[in-house]
């Protein structure tokens, strides 16, 4: 009768084990943050930005290269092989409240499709994790989002 009451005392602390351990959703690229085009189709918005991102990128004096890091547009092109080699569109970012903005220096032209990437992958890491990796992918997720100028 004891070893009975062994065994269920045993399989109620496993059960009961195994139930408290929670599972962490994971973080993905495009937790949260999302690529469209203006309404007047002159810019490409980066929005739903954590506000302590976009205090910091405020904050921040970055130039254009360290901004095409983070956040590009690209003419879209016929060979999907080559597409990651070309160079990014030169133009402004602004950013607001939980917006990033980037106006091209040309104007998009009418006719034409474009894609734009925003590197995310590394803002939704903690910084604890960032240090004990010591490492930056370049690779990591991103964010894309293909358009045509009508």
């Amino acid at each position: 009768m004891k070893l009975k009451h062994l065994f269920y005392i045993k399989a109620i602390i496993f059960l009961t084990l195994i139930g408290c351990g929670g599972t962490e959703t994971p973080k993905t690229a495009n937790s949260g943050i999302k690529l469209r085009l203006s309404a007047d189709s002159s810019a490409v918005e980066l929005f739903n930005i954590p506000l302590n991102i976009t205090e910091e990128l405020r904050a921040d004096s970055l130039g254009s290269e360290q901004w095409k890091d983070f956040f590009a547009v690209y003419e879209e092109i016929a060979d999907k092989e080559m597409r990651d080699f070309q160079p990014a569109i030169d133009g402004s970012y602004n950013v607001t409240d939980s917006l990033v903005e980037f106006i091209p220096a040309g104007g998009f032209t009418k006719g034409k499709a474009y894609f734009s990437r925003c590197y995310t992958k590394d803002l939704l890491e903690e910084p604890e994790d960032i240090i004990s990796k010591r490492d930056l992918s370049p690779t990591g997720g991103f964010l894309e989002f293909t358009f045509k100028i009508k």
